[in-house]
């Protein structure tokens, strides 16, 4: 929005579906488009890398699953949490680190291969 001002307050925005993500500096439009804020960096660069499932995964309700993290152990991880899931680091034996995501819902899900829980 350069040359832009826009003055909007949440009781606009909350309605219209527009989602602040003062994360990376972005607001979100309902159909999922991402406009940069103006004069703001993103607090991770573009070199960051992503960290997704690498198969199908189920998870039982109320269950949990492991997979091992292949990360240095000075390199921040963000994580994300899904809808109905949620990423928790567990440490190993030694340096190994492992990313246990928890089924939070009544239901049996499936995770789809590729899907990001974590950069």
């Amino acid at each position: 929005m350069t040359g832009q001002d826009a003055t909007l307050g949440m009781d606009f925005m909350v309605p219209a579906g527009i989602r602040l993500d003062l994360t990376d500096g972005t607001f979100c439009l309902p159909d999922e488009v991402r406009i940069q804020l103006s004069g703001r960096r993103t607090l991770y660069g573009e070199h960051a890398s992503a960290v997704r499932l690498e198969e199908v995964e189920v998870i039982e309700a109320g269950q949990k699953i492991e997979m091992p993290l292949r990360f240095k152990p000075s390199e921040k991880l963000w994580l994300t949490r899904g809808e109905h899931w949620i990423p928790t680091v567990v440490k190993g034996a030694g340096w190994r680190r492992y990313l246990q995501l928890t089924n939070i819902s009544d239901r049996t899900r499936c995770l789809p291969a590729h899907t990001q829980v974590g950069m």
